[in-house]
């Protein structure tokens, strides 16, 4: 599990693209205060898990389950498009071969990021564990 946990990738689910710093602590995402923005108290999140969990902070298994629903309510046309055979994708046009394989190809990740989300909250995690991990990459 630790070789999910990466300074570089999404500690909720595991996406590598657009990664800025999630505020983790109720008290400095929320606490009236003017915010400081030293990577103290931040972890590395996507840009979307980290716009849809908004200023809410409950505990790590709580927001991986918050972003699955709230992931896959966002993606559920593209994960309820039908996976299409070799077969089925040589009958259709040129253009109309290329948007399916690539809307397939945008499903995969989205359901590997719906997976990664589902075992993370299953998992024993809290923030100060994944925070560990990220920092010392499991060699604790």
């Amino acid at each position: 599990m630790w070789e999910n946990f990466h300074p570089k990738t999404c500690i909720y689910c595991g996406d590598i693209w657009r990664i800025e710093n999630h505020h983790y602590k109720e008290s400095v995402a929320n606490s009236g205060r003017k915010r400081n923005f030293t990577k103290k108290n931040t972890l590395p999140t996507c840009r979307e898990c980290n716009a849809l969990l908004g200023a809410s902070n409950p505990s790590y298994i709580d927001c991986c389950y918050i972003l699955y629903e709230k992931v896959s309510n966002r993606h559920k046309n593209l994960l309820g498009m039908p996976n299409w055979t070799i077969e089925e994708l040589k009958e259709l046009s040129k253009n109309l071969r290329r948007k399916t394989k690539l809307a397939m190809r945008k499903k995969k990740i989205h359901m590997d990021r719906l997976q990664q989300l589902l075992e993370n909250a299953q998992s024993t995690l809290t923030y100060e564990s994944v925070k560990d991990i990220v920092i010392y990459g499991g060699q604790l």
